[in-house]
């Protein structure tokens, strides 16, 4: 009977700690990503990446750029 009750406590034990580590490396794996996530700003958002290069304040679209925008607004009104 003792025996019995050992080897049941000894396959809880290694379940639960079964699931302990998978949720352990889950946390891991979570902060991981959390650190590693670039918030990077998009082509889009990046408003000095053209100034740098140079161009004209586009005030319609708020970017620079070569000053050839057809419906751009480069001096202010």
């Amino acid at each position: 009977m003792n025996r019995n009750r050992a080897l049941r406590i000894g396959q809880l034990t290694l379940k639960v700690g079964g699931v302990v580590v998978g949720l352990v490396f889950t946390l891991i794996a979570t902060f991981r990503d959390l650190i590693t996530a670039s918030d990077s700003p998009t082509q889009e958002d990046d408003v000095l990446g053209s100034s740098i290069r140079g161009g004209d304040l586009n005030f319609r679209t708020g970017k620079f750029d070569d000053g050839t925008d057809p419906a751009g607004w480069y001096g202010r009104d």
